[in-house]
């Protein structure tokens, strides 16, 4: 019961921060008459950045089902920590798949508050990583944690190497 209950928590929650916020913004925008960048090529691009950021996310989400996490999203403490798939070029894909899905709404309904929610979004999920995940992760899996950072950045891949 308690693992349905999670799983179910973790879903609302990425609904909720991926459409139903998202829709309120959209309505506020609206009723203020605040910009709304309205070009095709913008829309269209948009669309393909959300989809491509949409199903990064539902592929992280997966390694976390497998592994046994409930849920992705941070409302229980993880069972070990992902190292494969992409979690092997960066220590936190799915934040960044769920910026890109954030950008793309942006880019494909125009509106100004999207934007807005997208900018400030990214510190946020900078801070909650830097001062709740990885010590969580460094107190649950230690040296094996700290070996993974050193090898793994925390968000952008360096390709160069």
């Amino acid at each position: 019961m308690k693992r349905g209950l999670t799983f179910l928590l973790g879903i609302l929650i990425i609904i909720f921060f991926l459409f139903v916020v998202p829709m309120f913004l959209i309505v506020i925008n609206l009723l203020n008459n605040l910009p709304v960048l309205n070009n095709i090529m913008f829309r269209a691009l948009g669309f393909v950045i959300f989809l491509f950021g949409f199903s990064t996310t539902i592929y992280t989400v997966h390694f976390h089902l497998l592994t046994g996490r409930v849920t992705p999203v941070a409302v229980e403490p993880p069972k070990e920590f992902i190292s494969k798939g992409f979690y092997k070029y960066s220590r936190n894909p799915m934040y960044i798949a769920i910026l890109i899905t954030l950008l793309g709404g942006f880019l494909t309904f125009g509106h100004v508050l999207l934007l807005v929610y997208t900018i400030l979004a990214i510190p946020a999920v900078h801070l909650f990583v830097v001062y709740k995940e990885e010590p969580e992760l460094k107190r649950l899996f230690g040296k094996e944690y700290e070996d993974y950072m050193k090898k793994v950045p925390r968000w952008l891949p360096n390709i160069i190497k």
